[in-house]
């Protein structure tokens, strides 16, 4: 039996606070599309396939040292799901803090995620990541 979408949007969430790369890698179809803003310190924009969904994770889930989402909300519809909630983590290099709240768009085909797009408040994530005084 196929994994709801909904279950699969938490056991990402889960890999992601756990820093599972290959749990949240796990959640994704091998040609996932992923969307993030280029405003992130780790983000080029846009990621295709598996490899770009491991380059994209590491390279977020790299700079932090926390990593917390608050779901309160996902809301389904077909296979899309609508994830709402407070995304907060912590900055290895600068020990500076985040806590912003997001809106991520989920497309779940088959039991994995084949895109996903983000919306976030990315710039207090952007200034967490400056050094003091920069």
């Amino acid at each position: 039996m196929t994994e709801q979408p909904v279950d699969t949007v938490k056991r990402l969430y889960a890999g992601l606070t756990a820093f599972d790369i290959e749990m949240v890698l796990g959640t994704c179809d091998p040609e996932v599309e992923i969307v993030a803003p280029k405003s992130l310190p780790w983000s080029e924009g846009d990621y295709k396939g598996l490899d770009g969904a491991k380059a994209y994770f590491a390279s977020a889930l790299g700079h932090l040292d926390q990593a917390k989402f608050d779901v309160e909300e996902l809301l389904p519809s077909g296979d899309w799901v609508t994830a709402l909630g407070w995304w907060s983590g912590r900055f290895k290099e600068t020990g500076n803090e985040f806590n912003v709240r997001f809106v991520h768009f989920w497309i779940i085909r088959d039991g994995k995620v084949i895109r996903a797009e983000g919306v976030s408040d990315t710039v207090p994530i952007a200034r967490a990541g400056e050094p003091a005084g920069a």
